[in-house]
């Protein structure tokens, strides 16, 4: 049995997953979850590791390439000239193992980030020591918060390595 790499349409990488699993044919889809801002909330988002590509394990590759090759969301299998192209069983089993470890280090970044409406104090520069509110999420590493300055709520940005939970 050898693993193989499939190009899929676009977006349509579970798809492809799904109808070659209703064929028997093993797969295998590494995915990835990432935090990202949405209308101003940071949300888990999965995506694939690799855009486009599956992996499949064929046991007779000239038997089953027309099969694969014309299963909805497939466009064709990948090769290099006359060649297919494979992939190594360890290292199938690699990048499972460390999906796996992903999934789970994410959640934990996640519950580590900030979020919106906590109470935080400001570490760095000339507002350290202050204590600060989180109103809104300014890209990947930055957050907006309200402050009591001078008897006036200001609202300002700080990098989330400026901030601690308190």
């Amino acid at each position: 049995m050898t693993w193989y790499v499939v190009r899929t349409k676009p977006r349509q990488e579970s798809r492809a997953k799904l109808n070659l699993e209703n064929q028997e044919i093993e797969t295998f889809f590494p995915q990835i979850t990432l935090q990202k801002i949405r209308r101003g909330k940071r949300t888990p988002v999965t995506e694939p590791l690799f855009p486009g590509y599956v992996f499949a394990q064929l046991d007779d590759y000239a038997g089953k390439f027309h099969k694969v090759r014309s299963t909805f969301g497939v466009t064709k299998l990948l090769t290099f000239g006359e060649r297919p192209a494979t992939v190594p069983d360890a290292l199938i089993a690699e990048m499972a193992q460390l999906n796996a470890q992903s999934s789970t280090i994410q959640k934990a970044t996640a519950a580590a980030m900030p979020q919106i409406g906590e109470q935080v104090e400001i570490t760095e520069g000339p507002f350290k020591g202050f204590m600060a509110q989180i109103i809104g999420l300014d890209g990947e590493s930055r957050c907006i918060v309200l402050l009591n300055w001078l008897q006036q709520e200001v609202e300002t940005q700080f990098e989330f390595s400026q901030i601690r939970r308190s």
